[in-house]
């Protein structure tokens, strides 16, 4: 692990995912780890509700060289004490132009139908991340407090930032903005400017790609069933 990414989601994480893993040339882990493989959303799904003592980290992150997003910046601290050598990366951004962007992930992936279908299918990955989504970020020992209204979870954003500045040694942390590109990334983590323009995923005016992986989730689900019904009728006729 060379790098822990402490900053919340919809700061850039998925941006900085792409260019820590070009710099890297090795996978980095994000939140859409989780909703792509039950098994790490079982492993992060024992860590937040069963808060074990001891936490075997390398059974998540082993062969990755970083992490970004919730709910791996929930645990920083944790990880900083387990990886000794990895930088931080604190992504911050205004906080309005966040809370806008958050609430557009919330209306239009978290509030969807087909979210919220898949995401009471028992023991799968959608319901397990919704079950951790409700717990380590929404809920009272989450990122938000329990707080429902725009003023006060921008308060606790702004909180959280300032307390990982706070925290973390200073030649040990970068505060990052994905807008200022390769140059304060590099720099910071030693690394050659890479020949290629910066990565600009997941931009609040076009989530179109989560939605679409949903929605292609919902339908290759329900042609598996559709499928498992046909065979089970025809074993019956």
């Amino acid at each position: 692990m060379k790098v822990i990414c402490a900053g919340w989601g919809r700061t850039g994480t998925r941006s900085l995912k792409y260019a820590l893993q070009t710099i890297y040339d090795a996978p980095a882990y994000h939140m859409q780890n989780i909703l792509l493989n039950k098994r790490d959303a079982q492993l992060w799904h024992n860590i937040i509700f069963n808060k074990p003592s001891k936490i075997n980290w390398d059974e998540i992150f082993n062969g990755y060289e970083a992490c970004l997003d919730f709910p791996s910046c929930n645990y920083y601290k944790e990880l900083m004490e387990k990886y000794p050598d990895a930088k931080v990366i604190l992504t911050v951004r205004n906080e309005d132009k966040w809370i806008k962007s958050w609430n557009v992930l919330n209306n239009q992936i978290i509030k969807s139908f087909t979210f919220k279908f898949l995401s009471k299918i028992p023991y799968t990955s959608f319901y397990l991340q919704k079950k951790i989504h409700n717990k380590a970020i929404l809920g009272p020992e989450g990122m938000f407090k329990g707080y429902k209204k725009d003023e006060e979870i921008k308060s606790e954003f702004l909180k959280w930032n300032q307390s990982v500045i706070d925290y973390v040694p200073k030649d040990r942390l970068l505060v990052y903005e994905v807008k200022d590109g390769w140059q304060p990334l590099c720099e910071f983590l030693n690394k050659p400017i890479p020949d290629i323009p910066f990565f600009h995923k997941n931009k609040t005016k076009n989530m179109g790609h989560m939605s679409r992986f949903i929605g292609f989730t919902f339908i290759l689900i329900i042609i598996t069933v559709v499928i498992l019904l046909l065979t089970i009728f025809r074993k019956l006729i």
